[in-house]
């Protein structure tokens, strides 16, 4: 076969990304059927069959599948077609507009994740027009609802088409790659291999309501604010997880952290190297206060709202008793809004070893580092069924980049989408090429 013209397979990526970030798939509502029928679209004109999956009106999962010739089971290339909201005032350019820009691509999505749905995408369509044989199939999976819990995407998925989350292996976002680390000046590309699991609770009180001008002792907004305060001052200790250990020794032995996580107390490795401090502890957001109707009216009830995360392993009714004890308020009930575990995935894989083979070979000088995520992702349902899924996308962040993601002024760099159309074409290659 001849070489790939990686430039023009990266030219053409950027195409598709500027276009698929025009199409607004904030969650909520979603909308991902039109983010569906895009990339059907483009999978039909190179003759690619795919499969829209409806999970509610507007709600649509998308599979495509290259067939193997082995009868072994796909490996499966996971991306999610929803974003998450986007403060337009607060961004340089209009967030849904796919502009190119100072040598990036602009747009709510570009990192999380519809970049890398486009760099999958673009394997999917360099394999088919190579003619490539395969002795293990290549699964596209483009689902709806990541960012509110895939109750209408991955979990749904799992329960109506189980068939399609049948698989020898996947990979899915997370993972980043990054330019520098921890003041370090040396790239390095991630694998994950774990995640925090994620507990949304809600706190819900009654009192007494009245008139502003007769306080009373039974004020409900009183008693949310004194349990916010206790939640806000407790102080949670540093905890060593067996995949974090994992982590840090690679750290440790890459030479981005200078203390051995075997002989460190967690503690002062959290104290000494801050970024690391979410992954050592479980930690708790505010994200939302509720109550009151007018500025004289006491209200009768009030609400908020606790973005837990979890190290991994952590039992969530343990730590739902913690967090009970620290309010020690029999009237503010605590309510489990979404929660979700993910068990571990081994490094011991066809899979993961091409990974490390390839990124070795492509950037020599960058370290392949085992990484745990402090955020969930949807191959979770996929490692509850015993799936090996890594965290794996192809790019060296920079700074700015990582900001982007949930945050203002989202991008990718143009120099990263050429790093991953063929980083990841030549893992997927590996591993599943006659």
């Amino acid at each position: 076969m001849s070489d790939i013209d990686w430039d023009a397979v990266a030219a053409e990526a950027v195409d598709i990304l500027q276009r698929y970030l025009r199409l607004d798939t904030t969650n909520p509502p979603g909308n991902e059927e039109r983010a569906a029928d895009f990339l059907a679209e483009i999978l039909a004109a190179e003759g690619i069959p795919s499969r829209k999956l409806v999970s509610a009106p507007g709600r649509a999962n998308l599979v495509a599948t290259l067939p193997g010739e082995d009868g072994e089971k796909p490996l499966v290339l996971l991306n999610h077609v929803d974003v998450v909201p986007a403060e337009a005032d607060q961004w340089q350019v209009a967030p849904f507009s796919g502009v190119v820009k100072d040598g990036f691509v602009w747009g709510r999505g570009a990192i999380d994740m519809k970049g890398m749905g486009v760099l999958e995408l673009a394997t999917v369509l360099t394999l088919k027009r190579r003619g490539v044989r395969l002795r293990r199939p290549v699964r596209l999976l483009a689902v709806a609802d990541e960012e509110a819990g895939s109750d209408f995407g991955v979990e749904w998925l799992a329960r109506e088409h189980p068939d399609v989350i049948d698989a020898s292996f996947v990979i899915d976002e997370v993972g980043y790659g990054a330019e520098s680390y921890l003041g370090v000046e040396r790239p390095l590309f991630g694998i994950t291999m774990a995640e925090k699991s994620p507990l949304w609770l809600k706190l819900r009180a009654t009192g007494r309501p009245g008139h502003g001008s007769a306080p009373n002792d039974d004020n409900v907004l009183d008693r949310m604010v004194r349990a916010m305060q206790r939640v806000q001052n407790w102080e949670r200790p540093a905890v060593l997880t067996p995949p974090v250990a994992d982590s840090l020794r690679a750290f440790c032995a890459e030479g981005y952290i200078d203390l051995d996580p075997d002989k460190t107390p967690p503690a002062e490795i959290a104290e000494r190297y801050r970024p690391l401090r979410s992954l050592l502890t479980n930690t708790v957001s505010a994200t939302g206060l509720h109550s009151g109707m007018k500025h004289n009216v006491i209200p009768a009830t009030a609400y908020a709202t606790l973005d837990c995360r979890l190290v991994p392993g952590y039992e969530h009714e343990r730590f739902i008793k913690e967090i009970a004890r620290v309010i020690d308020d029999p009237k503010v009930e605590i309510e489990t809004v979404f929660a979700a575990e993910s068990p571990s995935t081994s490094p011991d894989t066809e899979l993961h070893a091409a990974i490390h083979a390839v990124c070795s070979a492509v950037l020599p000088e960058a370290a392949v580092v085992p990484k745990v995520s402090a955020g969930f992702t949807d191959s979770r349902t996929f490692r509850r069924r015993g799936v090996p899924a890594y965290g794996f996308v192809p790019m060296l962040l920079s700074n700015a980049e990582q900001g982007g993601i949930h945050g203002n002024d989202e991008r990718v760099s143009l120099k990263n989408l050429r790093l991953g159309v063929e980083v990841l074409y030549k893992v997927v290659e590996r591993v599943c090429a006659a």
